[in-house]
């Protein structure tokens, strides 16, 4: 993940929930790691109202643009973020934040409403671009919360998506869990089978093992961070949605371990992004 020098771009239209990420970039920006140049801010909003004879955005004529801009541009002046800009470009949406995120440290961009339901511009942006997403929710979770919440399984983007949780933990002086919730039917029969009874175990102990490494790997390069592991025998993507209740923050790979090759998005992060009570960033 390249974060050095790179921007933190954020798409904003005038709705509630794009000024939340408008406002979250701003504070990003202003909390970039001391040892690292900081970044840029890039809003962009996209204009659809075109001019037909001179084909570029109609800003005379769009009052709702000129609102957006206004409202972006006082936000950003007033918090003094250094290096920042805002860009009107023609177009949709979804279109200019991919190109926007091919060299970007990290897109944010609003839910749209609380569910951000699959085919939404927050889920096609999960998928397609090229940096780590987050999506702003409307203001559900708990205000003082002070934990990220992190899935873990052991595969290349979940590695990932624990440095992004710890470095963003570092930044605001926050908790990081990290979770690995797993499920094996034979875990949930009800039997008096002892030999099914110890493979339970087993697979509770295996799991306790696979999170626990990832997390003193995490301590090695974050000692100014608690990272606590979690192994639970529940379903990934609902262990964390519960988890999300009392989060600042989820964060998830693009796709886990049991992901089918050539998919976008895994069905973990897919349940994460339409469910989860807080915050998402979504890692690859």
């Amino acid at each position: 993940m390249a974060e050095a020098g790179a921007r933190i771009v954020v798409g904003y239209d005038g709705s509630p929930s794009a000024e939340a990420a408008l406002r979250w970039s701003v504070d990003e920006a202003a909390r970039w790691d001391s040892d690292r140049p900081a970044p840029e801010l890039q809003v962009v909003i996209a204009a659809t109202a075109i001019d037909p004879v001179l084909g570029i955005p109609r800003r005379a004529k769009d009052a709702a643009l000129e609102r957006w801009l206004t409202a972006a541009t006082d936000l950003v002046d007033a918090a003094g973020v250094a290096g920042s800009r805002i860009d009107i470009v023609p177009g949709r949406a979804v279109d200019q934040l991919l190109a926007a995120s091919h060299d970007a440290a990290l897109l944010a961009v609003g839910s749209g409403d609380h569910s951000a339901a699959p085919g939404s511009l927050a889920q096609h942006l999960a998928r397609h671009a090229d940096c780590p997403v987050v999506v702003l929710r409307p203001p559900a979770r708990t205000p003082l919360s002070r934990r990220i919440v992190v899935g873990v399984d052991g595969s290349p983007e979940s590695c990932r998506a624990l440095d992004f949780a710890c470095r963003h933990a570092r930044r605001r002086g926050e908790t990081v869990s990290a979770i690995y919730g797993f499920w094996s039917p034979v875990d949930h029969v009800l039997t008096f089978d002892l030999a099914q009874s110890d493979l339970a175990d087993r697979h509770q102990r295996e799991a306790e093992q696979l999170v626990a490494e990832a997390c003193a790997a995490a301590r090695s390069a974050y000692p100014d961070v608690d990272v606590e592991p979690e192994a639970i025998p529940v379903r990934p993507g609902p262990v964390l949605v519960d988890a999300s209740a009392a989060a600042s923050l989820v964060v998830v790979g693009s796709r886990g371990r049991g992901a089918f090759t050539g998919l976008l998005l895994g069905s973990v992060s897919q349940h994460v992004l339409h469910h989860a009570l807080c915050d998402v960033a979504v890692v690859r």
